[in-house]
């Protein structure tokens, strides 16, 4: 990486840097549409060489300050620096030039676009890497090399190969809860001829919104919050919430985070084909015996642990994106974001959360023809929840939230067999304990605030987190 200090310029909120590709990077007056374009100077920049990881992570920093990033959580510093990338980006923005296209949204699509999952074919040895991380995503090399009967030199360059051509990412499920904050998932209908990003600006300023999601293609849509001292500020956010509702949406659905997990199965894909899970139209069907070896995993939220410390959180932030790195790794990424932690630290701290069983590692990759993305929201009784758990966890790759209202799936199905999916998840909504089904079409799991960029203007000391409960009220966010 490059040498260029951050010089940070407190009047105009920027840290300056430069790329050789700077004559093709206006200045715009739109914040938002601002936004895209520093997050592409700082992805130019990385791939150049012309600013530092430490620069790039202070210039992320600004782009947290603006509200765009809760809409729509982009850090060029997460993506791995890519030559292909990198002149889809250019050839993006050349474009951008040629038709003097700076919106927001068409900058947003140039950005996006350059990231586009190229279908690329996966090798035979590649795919059974790639089964034995469904089964156990933070297997050592070693171990994975007894099982397929290849040298671990061969398993590290097939986990190269994963990572580079089928965008292989080993990440993990946290128990937030643990650490007094509460996920809370709601899905909600607008009210007819309201402003949508005046909405959307609202969430945005919310200090605990964490993801947030609504298409065109659909009138519903849902946003995930974090806040913190749930037992403490519950009566206050559901008060408001309710306020909110009466205002704005014709229909919410609230779900308290208790459950969640994830799943995936490779070996559905053989000879460059995906087959259907077996019998998958007679899974759901009420007669038929449950197969509790197939329950898939499914991480707890168990409660404070006024024990656990804001160093165990921290650590936890960094495994959460980066299941498998080496507590080395995890020391440096920590390290240029200013948080000292040597390697015998962090590697303690991850051995006393996984012994208190508050990680979850999984794994997301990209296969031929697994182009179609669904997520459903299915309110149901608790009796309904492990035949349908079972079922999901056959998919191809499921992730699953639970409350206890329900059930919330996303996953990627086959081009191919998107309507059987579809039509197996409409068929709840006849089985005894469904009350409602409700599908949100063709989106791609998008992400979300992390937990330090939630929690930064924030102490935890003794399983309680320095928030004042005014703060929680989501309606005084809300121009309405």
């Amino acid at each position: 990486m490059g040498s260029e200090e951050a010089n940070r310029d407190p009047s105009k909120g920027q840290v300056s840097f430069i790329t050789p590709f700077d004559d093709l990077i206006p200045k715009l007056d739109d914040p938002k549409a601002q936004f895209y374009l520093d997050a592409i100077r700082i992805y130019l920049g990385l791939c150049e060489g012309t600013i530092s990881m430490e620069v790039a992570l202070k210039a992320v920093d600004l782009l947290k300050d603006n509200p765009e990033y809760t809409a729509y959580p982009t850090n060029p510093t997460t993506i791995a620096v890519n030559q292909r990338y990198k002149l889809k980006m250019l050839e993006n923005l050349k474009t951008l030039n040629k038709f003097n296209l700076f919106t927001k949204s068409s900058i947003k699509s140039a950005y996006n676009f350059a990231f586009l999952i190229e279908e690329a074919p996966i090798s035979s040895t590649d795919l059974s890497v790639l089964s034995v991380l469904t089964k156990n995503p933070t297997i050592s090399l070693v171990d994975a090399s007894n099982i397929l009967k290849v040298a671990p030199r061969t398993i590290a360059r097939s986990l190269e190969r994963l990572q580079e051509r089928n965008h292989l990412r080993v990440s993990c499920l946290v128990d937030y809860s643990a650490f007094n904050l509460q996920s809370v998932m709601m899905f909600f209908t607008v009210q007819e001829g309201l402003d949508w990003e005046l909405i959307e600006r609202g969430f945005s300023q919310y200090p605990f919104t964490k993801s947030l999601l609504k298409t065109t293609m659909t009138d519903v849509g849902y946003v995930t919050f974090l806040f913190p001292n749930y037992e403490d500020n519950k009566q206050i956010f559901n008060s408001s919430i309710k306020r909110v509702t009466k205002t704005i949406f014709d229909y919410t659905s609230l779900h308290y985070q208790t459950h969640s997990g994830a799943v995936s199965n490779v070996d559905l894909f053989k000879n460059d084909k995906w087959n259907l899970p077996y019998h998958l139209e007679d899974m759901l069907k009420d007669d038929r015996e449950l197969d509790i070896n197939n329950t898939p995993p499914i991480l707890d939220c168990s409660g404070v642990k006024p024990e656990l410390k804001i160093d165990d959180y921290i650590v936890s932030s960094q495994i959460q994106m980066d299941a498998r790195a080496a507590p080395s790794k995890i020391s440096e990424s920590l390290s240029m974001k200013g948080l000292d932690f040597d390697s015998k630290e962090v590697s303690a701290i991850t051995r006393k959360l996984q012994n208190r069983h508050l990680l979850l590692p999984y794994i997301t990759f990209a296969l031929p023809k697994l182009s179609s993305n669904f997520c459903f929201e299915v309110t149901c009784n608790d009796e309904s929840k492990p035949r349908i758990l079972e079922t999901i966890g056959r998919f191809p790759w499921t992730m699953y939230y639970m409350s206890s209202r329900g059930i919330i799936v996303w996953t990627m199905t086959p081009g191919e067999h998107q309507v059987e999916y579809y039509q197996l998840f409409r068929a709840l909504e006849h089985k005894s304990g469904v009350h409602s089904v409700n599908p949100i079409m063709t989106i791609s799991q998008r992400g979300s605030k992390s937990m330090l960029d939630l929690t930064r203007k924030m102490t935890y000391l003794n399983g309680k987190w320095s928030v004042n409960p005014e703060d929680i009220e989501i309606d005084s966010y809300m121009e309405f």
